[in-house]
């Protein structure tokens, strides 16, 4: 029998830890998710197949990865399991892309099918899991981002499935953000509006805003405005051009407006971050040596 997919995309900026609650129907949402079960009787349903998993295991899934978890409910110790919601966005595009996350990037994406992970090294990252909770702390991305290296670091003991369960909703959503996420980038110079970029899904204007937002963790003029500035940030350093052409080149429709915006994000005004930032142009032999330089800046104001 083919089961239900239900989307589910918890509201929440950078992670969310969760007490596992049983599902009827397999679900997925815009987030990794990374489980711990801390008792036994937690049972894993992904694609076709179900994992009983035990303590000790770690599995992490991939945005737009189905799954289902099952409790036992006759056990005498009641089931417990942790689930570790958590988004890339939140932390920057500019710092996902950096040669410093490449590693943990490449870990993510083998997550595609499902990555099982036991044996040495896992106490490390119960110890970091026993630290988290859902505050405001800055600890507590440093405590994600120490996971993630960790994590990195391990060699997976197994892919749960071999092949990613494909549902065409999920591949069509996939594409549809790689869509809007493209023309945007490609798109800054222009007046980018909600009613023009739903036009390149062909959706109505009110569907494309829920959507952006439930995929993206944003609304739509909040993502346009972060990219503009990001692209802002790497002009300033990269280029000799003036000021007002940087705002121009970038989308904003005055330098007033550029100026009010940049601060707003990065806490200096675009003058400021170039001239603190000018010697970043020494001996850099390459653009991605440059994007890390730039992050520093961003992850220390934006996460």
């Amino acid at each position: 029998m083919c089961q239900r997919v239900i989307a589910n995309t918890p509201k929440f900026q950078m992670f969310d830890l969760q007490k596992i609650e049983e599902t009827e129907h397999m679900i997925f949402g815009a987030d990794y998710i990374l489980i711990r079960p801390k008792t036994a009787g937690c049972t894993l349903h992904l694609a076709n197949t179900h994992f009983q998993l035990r303590v000790g295991q770690l599995i992490l899934l991939a945005p737009f990865n189905p799954f289902r978890l099952s409790l036992d409910q006759h056990q005498k110790v009641p089931t417990d399991c942790d689930t570790l919601h958590f988004r890339l966005n939140a932390m920057g595009q500019t710092f996902v892309d950096s040669v410093q996350f490449f590693t943990i990037k490449s870990m993510l994406e083998q997550s595609r099918n499902g990555t099982l992970f036991e044996g040495q090294g896992i106490s490390d990252i119960h110890h970091i899991l026993d630290k988290m909770e859902n505050s405001f702390e800055f600890s507590q991305v440093l405590n994600l981002l120490g996971l993630l290296e960790k994590l990195s670091a391990m060699t997976p003991a197994r892919y749960l499935a071999n092949n990613r369960f494909e549902v065409n909703n999920i591949k069509r959503t996939e594409s549809r953000v790689h869509i809007v996420q493209e023309y945007i980038a490609n798109n800054l110079a222009e007046q980018l509006s909600v009613a023009l970029v739903a036009e390149q899904l062909h959706m109505a204007d009110s569907t494309f805003s829920r959507f952006f937002h439930a995929n993206l963790g944003v609304t739509f003029r909040q993502y346009v405005i972060e990219q503009r500035v990001r692209q802002a940030a790497r002009y300033l350093v990269m280029t000799d051009w003036t000021i007002a052409h940087i705002g121009s080149e970038v989308g904003f429709s005055s330098l007033s407006n550029f100026n009010s915006k940049f601060k707003s994000l990065l806490r200096v005004t675009p003058r400021e971050y170039r001239a603190s930032h000018i010697d970043m142009r020494k001996d850099i032999e390459s653009s991605r040596a440059v994007e890390g330089q730039i992050q520093k800046q961003l992850s220390d104001t934006m996460i």
